[in-house]
């Protein structure tokens, strides 16, 4: 049972972002970018288990982005996937979630797979399309907010769980399926130096962007994006706090009351 786990590189959460001259992205000029994201390297940790627990065949990991990108797929590597694929796009490439799952679709059919896993989202855009989209793109039932999963291969069944209002659900389906994992059920492992270096002689494949978009024609909307950015705007700066003063709590109490519905009018 081979399984191919669809990776992102993000922006550091806790960098500064500057908008672009174009008004419609951020400049990633300057920008300290995470190795993996978070949704995507708790996944890659769910399908090395889902290995080591059921005695999977390969595990490989795939990304769309600028060569930086590569940074991402060798810590994958170096958690213990088996092989990679960089379809390297310029770094002013237009991409939107359902171009990315088209070009994921292209690159993914012609590699082994039984189990498609992606995270839940990427955490610099939040739109959480990409896996509801591969399912479509690859005509494979896809499966959404998934925390745990036991793969039947006699019976190419699922057992999976998520999350529902006041509880969680267990179900089932059948694979070749898309999985999009909400966490995993151990926390990511963390690579050891042999292992790092062990990452940097593992396959590693780059497929040029016109050459993936070649394999896309096929598909609805081609290589074409399928959404448009109007705006890139950070958000206003945070008002300063304001102190409630006061000699006892009643005081205070009566002053934030009063605050609350003159300046703030908010009662």
């Amino acid at each position: 049972m081979d399984v191919i786990v669809c990776v992102k590189q993000i922006p550091d959460p806790e960098t500064k972002l500057r908008v672009a001259a174009s008004g419609k992205s951020y400049d990633p000029d300057g920008v300290k970018f995470t190795i993996v994201n978070t949704y995507d390297e708790a996944t890659v940790e769910e399908a090395l288990r889902m290995k080591e627990e059921f005695g999977f065949g390969a595990v490989r990991t795939v990304t769309v982005g600028p060569a930086r990108s590569e940074e991402a797929l060798r810590h994958t590597l170096a958690m213990g996937a088996d092989e990679a694929v960089l379809v390297e796009t310029p770094p002013n490439a237009v991409l939107d979630p359902l171009l990315v799952a088209r070009i994921l679709s292209a690159v993914i059919k012609d590699m082994p797979h039984d189990l498609v896993m992606v995270g839940k989202h990427a955490q610099d855009d939040e739109a959480g399309q990409v896996g509801s989209a591969l399912g479509e793109y690859l005509g494979l039932p896809s499966y959404a907010f998934v925390t745990g999963l036991t793969p039947d291969s006699g019976a190419h069944v699922l057992k999976m769980a998520r999350y529902v209002e006041g509880g969680e659900e267990a179900f089932g389906g059948p694979f070749p399926a898309v999985v999009s994992l909400l966490k995993g059920v151990k926390d990511p492992r963390t690579p050891t130096l042999p292992n790092i270096l062990k990452a940097r002689k593992k396959p590693l494949k780059k497929i040029p962007l016109p050459e993936a978009l070649a394999k896309v024609g096929a598909l609805p909307g081609a290589g074409n994006p399928t959404s448009e950015t109007l705006a890139f705007t950070l958000p206003p700066p945070r008002a300063g706090a304001k102190m409630i003063e006061g000699q006892t709590p009643e005081e205070q109490v009566e002053k934030l009351l009063k605050s609350l519905k003159e300046e703030a009018k908010v009662l």
